[in-house]
Parts: structure tokens; sequence; C-alpha cells
């Protein structure tokens, strides 16, 4: 009877990391496929309160479009009237899909119903020319629109109390899992290491043993821990859900900041390198001034004069938060006086303006020259043309394409220590 033939080093040695080969690869499908669940539920645990955001944002829109067309009576504001109504109803259809049916909502649906009729009847008689009746359905859809963004703040309190203990368990599973996740990536380890160990315990030869260690190396760097990404809208989600909470506990101040945060990182959210209204991007300014006031303790102070015929002026998304940042970090920052920003927009001829302006340290005329002609040094670039990512000549280039005109922006001052203002030159579309 013949023997068996005993099994190569290199059969043993191959079967020995075939197997945790596999073992590794299914450990890590198993844990990705986990991680990821959650981290989606994650997610999705306060959608329904950005849900309710997005529809206070658009019933505000169809009250000021219509607001638009009693006063100037426009074909485009009308034309926005009705785009913004059927806005609001799809964003309410999404709210009952993803909220839990409650007296709260069903009032809501009720009184957004009455509201859009009435202002619908409103936009007619203003272009009936009903002066009394539309003054009256104004009024009616006026109080309304109170009555709705009451209901809707309620609604968003009770949702954010169901969805914060959903939350709370999903966290404890991540928890869990994470735990689960390093034991099993140990385990795994331990297993290679004695499977290993038990096959090469008698291999003497030194070359078979550097081969060994090189093999076994390699797979040590195959056990990768797997992480959850968190993206911009749970971000948002985390933001949104501490200001509700600081509301909730009375800390108004904390609940004012944390919100111009949620504000400021949904505006960067939807409008990087969108299209938006300068009302929109004043709006973000606002946001940001404030954020940097509790930093510096309220030093900086900051003026507005806007005209309000120009607030809604279509323009390229983030084009005035990087200038108001540099005029800060690179203008009044280190003043010992009083620190000054200050926004201006008003039309002029064929254009609208945008002013800002600081009463900083100012730049010399060789200095805007090499600014507005890209020429500036990289260690000067970092101070002039930087700003949250968005450069100043990336801000001249997007006007540019936006307008397809060549003068869209202009630096003025009088020298050091005099200030500086920055002019934005947007053309009047026909």
């Amino acid at each position: 009877m013949k023997s068996k033939k005993p099994v190569s080093i290199q059969m043993k040695l191959l079967l020995s990391y075939t197997v945790t080969s596999l073992l590794v690869i299914i450990v890590n499908i198993l844990l990705f496929v986990s991680i990821n669940g959650i981290a989606e539920e994650l997610s999705r645990a306060y959608e329904t309160n950005v849900l309710l955001n997005e529809l206070t944002d658009s019933l505000e829109r169809v009250q000021s479009s219509m607001t638009e067309y009693l006063n100037t009576k426009a074909t485009d504001a009308i034309e926005r009237y009705y785009d913004t109504e059927q806005e609001y109803r799809d964003d309410l259809q999404r709210v009952v899909e993803g909220s839990q049916n409650s007296i709260v909502l069903e009032n809501i649906l009720n009184l957004s119903d009455t509201y859009l009729e009435t202002a619908t009847d409103t936009v007619q008689a203003k272009r009936s020319r009903i002066v009394d009746k539309y003054n009256v359905s104004f009024e009616e859809a006026e109080e309304l629109y109170g009555y709705i963004n009451s209901y809707i703040y309620s609604l968003n309190n009770e949702q954010f109390r169901y969805n914060s203990t959903n939350y709370a368990i999903l966290q404890g599973s991540l928890r869990n899992l994470e735990f689960l996740t390093l034991t099993i990536l140990l385990v795994v380890t331990g297993v290679n290491i004695l499977l290993t160990t038990f096959i090469t315990k008698n291999i003497m030869d030194p070359v078979q043993e550097r081969e060994l260690m090189m093999e076994a190396h390699l797979k040590d760097a195959e056990l990768k821990y797997l992480q959850a990404q968190i993206n911009p809208h749970f971000l948002f989600n985390t933001l949104n859900a501490g200001a509700q909470l600081a509301m909730l506990e009375n800390a108004d101040r904390t609940c004012e900041y944390i919100q111009n945060m949620a504000a400021f990182f949904r505006y960067k959210i939807k409008r990087d390198e969108k299209d938006t209204t300068l009302s929109e991007e004043i709006g973000l300014v606002d946001n940001y001034i404030y954020i940097l006031n509790v930093r510096f303790s309220g030093d900086i102070h900051f003026e507005k004069d806007i005209q309000e015929s120009c607030v809604n002026t279509p323009v390229p998304g983030m084009i005035l938060q990087p200038i108001v940042e540099n005029a800060v970090n690179y203008g009044v920052r280190d003043l010992e006086r009083e620190k000054l920003i200050s926004l201006r927009v008003f039309s002029e001829e064929e254009e609208i303006k945008v002013e800002i302006c600081d009463n900083g340290i100012g730049m010399t005329k060789e200095r805007i020259a090499e600014v507005m002609s890209g020429e500036a040094s990289a260690a000067k670039d970092n101070k002039n043309l930087s700003g949250n990512g968005v450069g100043l000549i990336n801000v001249i280039s997007r006007l540019r394409l936006f307008y397809n005109v060549e003068n869209v922006l202009t630096i003025e001052s009088e020298g050091p220590d005099r200030g500086t203002k920055v002019t934005i030159h947007i053309p009047k579309r026909i």
C-alpha cells in the first residue's frame, strides 16, 4: 500500500493564505454593508426636519412673490408666483410622504389649500384691478401665512423629538458595531497568526521565513477599519438638531449662533458654483458677520445700505462672502480703532453696483494692479486671492462668464491705512 504524499510547504502556505484572505474579504464586505447601512440611517434621521425647513422656505417664497406682483404687477413676478406656488405644493407633498400623520400636519394641509386659493384670488383680483377684493384677500392670505408658519414650527419640534429618539438608538447601534468590528478584526488577525505559526513552525529555511513574513505583513495590511462617510447634508442636519436642542433648553444665544452656522452651511451646500440672487448672497454675508462677531466679541461693525429693487438680481453663487472675508482678514482685523465693514447695493444708469468697503490698512496702486492682472506673487496671493476656497480672481472669472462682460469688478484705495473699496458691476438685464 502506497503512503500518501506529504503536502508541500508551498501548498500549505497557499491554502493558509487563501483561507485567511477569503475570511478577510467576507468580514470586510459584511462590515462595509452594515456600517454604510447605519450611516445612511443616521443621515436620514433628521430628514423630516430638513423637509420642514425647506417647506418654510418655499412658503416664504410664495408670499414674497405674491407681494412682489402686487407691488409691481410685472409679468415675471406673476410667473415667479406660479412657479413658487407649484414648488410649495411639491414640498408639501414630500413632507406628507416623509412625516407621520398628525393633527398638526392635517392643519397644515388644510390651511395651505385655503392659503393658496386666497393668494391666487389676490393675484387675480390685482390683475382685474378689483382693489377692495385684493386688499381683503391679501390681508387674509397674510394671516393664513402666519398660521401655517406656526404650525410648521410646531410640527418641526414634534418631529425633532421623535427623530432625536431614533438618532440616539442609531448612535448606540453604531457604537456596538464599532466594538464588534474591532473584535472581529482582532479575531481574524489572531486566526491568521495561528495558522501561519502552525504551518511555518517546522520551516527552517531563512529564505522561506522571510517570504512568509512578507506575506504576513501583506495580509495584515488588508485589515483596515471601515468608517462611515459624513456628507455635508448630515453636517447641516446635526447643526440644525443642535439649534433646536439649544432652543428647547432656553439657550437663546447659543441657538441663534448655531442657526446662523446652519444657515451658512446650508447656503454653501446649495449654492456653491450655482446661480442665486443678491438677496440670498446678502443673507449669507449677514450669517458670516454674525459668526465672526461671536468670535471677535462684536468688534466688527457692519453697515448695510440696500436698494430693495436690486435684491432679486441674479448673480453667480459665492461672490460677496469671499470679498467680505478678505476685508475682515486682511483689512480690519489688526486695527486698534473701530473695525468697520459696509455693504451698499444700488442702481446706477445701466448697471447695479455692489460696494464692499472697509476702513482698514488699504492697498497701494501697484498692489491693486497686481491683483487685478493676476500677476500677484504666491506669497501675496494668500492675502488677497484666498477666502474660504473661493479667491478674488475666481470671483472675477465667474462674474465675467455669467454676464459675458469684462468690467465686472474694480478695487479702489486712497493708499495705506485709508481703507479699500471693492465694487462689483452688474449689467442690467433687458
